[in-house]
């Protein structure tokens, strides 16, 4: 039963790692995905990738430092 309760407190500590990281490659691969069909639309071909990508990195960034913020506040108190 103690490995249970173990592993149950692993995976809650890793929770807010995990949705950090699927947060950073959401955002990389929307933003990929979105500069493709601008490139496909507009007919300009790796402007749009580009621009994307560098978007997608951003914002997932962004997000990232944003939930590691909101856990370390969370445990300060």
């Amino acid at each position: 039963m103690s490995s249970y309760l173990s592993f149950q407190k692993v995976l809650s500590q890793a929770g807010p790692a995990a949705n950090a990281s699927y947060s950073l490659i959401a955002s990389i691969l929307l933003f990929i995905f979105s500069g493709l069909y601008i490139d496909n639309h507009f007919d300009i071909s790796p402007a749009g990738v580009i621009t994307g990508m560098v978007l997608g990195l951003v914002v997932g960034f962004y997000q990232m430092v944003k939930a590691v913020k909101y856990k370390s506040k969370k445990y300060l108190k």
